[in-house]
């Protein structure tokens, strides 16, 4: 697990960059002059362009190596929150979004990385730890953009939190560049031409279908948070940006060890119904919630869900595509999670105005339904323990 350190560091100060714009964006939206069935779409915007690159970057990863795309994407990303500080009009705050989407390539890298410096008994291990770092970065980061933002007494600062970004981002750029080292499997084999007939494989198709409609639910219910929250109890930015403080210590208590020991247990792919179970049970306790302190609860749920089933998924797909091919199928997840993170919150969004306040919580309820059929499918393909094979 040593070459995961230095990556995991610059991945937790990348994802503390993400972190400290997320619960400032949609009202950084509105204070524009878009409506709050605009507002979740700033996450769409990012997701669109993501949807497009990361594939890209998969591929560009397993031919030129990791940590050349990730010194790439990460420095782009860089401009991007710069960018984010100057737009004083809501068309440069989408397209500057939408240019931090195009260099997202580094998640989809980091992925790869993992998935070559790690065998396949630690793999969900591997993918836990870097997981944790998401988890740091998503409890530090909105912690930091909160308190940047202001505390709602008078004109918030959306400058100052994408300043912070910035120089996180920058400070992940270097990590990378001093001491994230080109892995020695990677290194050392030839890159053959994807094959995009892969991506029709059984099993792959499968665990791609169960990522995507997880985190379909997930960005719809972040995509929405911000205005339900603001709708329902007269919260704002820094409030919001508490309860993703609380959801990233869950996420790093889950990442950090738990998933780890729950995979080598009863297997990843169990994990992956132990999950929809829990967001489902998320969504539906939002939607009974009176009070402020009561959000807790199904957010702690949501972090717990997604905990589980991002490092079980991401390690399944890792060990059902070949070695060569891992970047570009782990990319293709990426691209999945792209797609839901722009339809996530377009659907929420309108939801959340066409139907009621609680309407994206109900849909999602529904939704996560179709995930745990898709989950119990995967249970039977993937049925014994990790070290074996997938069901033909």
């Amino acid at each position: 697990m040593r070459p995961i350190l230095p990556l995991g560091i610059a991945t937790c100060l990348a994802i503390v960059a993400l972190g400290i714009v997320m619960p400032v964006l949609p009202f950084y939206v509105t204070d524009l002059g878009g409506g709050k069935d605009l507002a979740p779409l700033i996450f769409s915007t990012f997701s669109a362009a993501a949807l497009i690159s990361a594939p890209i970057w998969g591929r560009i990863s397993d031919r030129v190596g990791r940590r050349p795309v990730l010194l790439m994407a990460i420095g782009a990303t860089v401009l991007a929150y710069l960018w984010l500080a100057v737009a004083s009009e809501i068309w440069e705050l989408f397209a500057s979004r939408a240019f931090a989407g195009v260099t997202a390539g580094w998640m989809a890298a980091s992925q790869a990385y993992v998935s070559d410096v790690t065998d396949e008994e630690n793999r969900a291990k591997g993918m836990g730890l870097l997981g944790a770092a998401f988890g740091v970065g998503f409890t530090v980061g909105p912690g930091l953009g909160g308190l940047a933002v202001g505390d709602g007494s008078g004109t918030a600062d959306y400058v100052l939190p994408s300043l912070l970004a910035a120089g996180f981002a920058g400070g992940a750029l270097l990590v990378t560049a001093f001491a994230v080292k080109e892995p020695e499997r990677l290194r050392a084999s030839a890159r053959p031409p994807i094959r995009f007939e892969l991506l029709r494989d059984r099993n792959i198709a499968q665990l791609l279908l169960l990522y995507f409609l997880v985190a379909l639910v997930f960005t719809a219910l972040e995509g929405v948070f911000a205005v339900w929250a603001a709708d329902q109890f007269g919260l704002g930015a820094r409030d919001v940006a508490w309860y993703l403080v609380f959801a990233g210590l869950v996420t790093i208590v889950v990442q950090g060890g738990l998933v780890g020991a729950l995979s080598k247990r009863v297997g990843e792919a169990k994990l992956t119904v132990a999950a929809v179970l829990i967001l489902t049970a998320s969504s539906l306790t939002l939607i009974v919630v009176t009070t402020p302190w009561q959000i807790y609860l199904p957010m702690g749920l949501l972090a717990l869900g997604m905990g589980l089933n991002n490092p079980a998924c991401q390690s399944l797909l890792s060990r059902t595509a070949p070695e060569h091919l891992r970047g570009a199928v782990l990319g293709a997840a990426q691209s999945a999670q792209s797609l839901a993170r722009i339809v996530g919150p377009a659907w929420a969004g309108w939801s959340f105005g066409a139907l009621g306040p609680q309407s994206p919580f109900v849909i999602g309820a529904a939704i996560l339904a179709a995930a745990l059929f898709v989950s119990l499918s995967v249970v039977r393909r993937f049925p014994k323990r990790r070290a074996e094979a997938p069901a033909e």
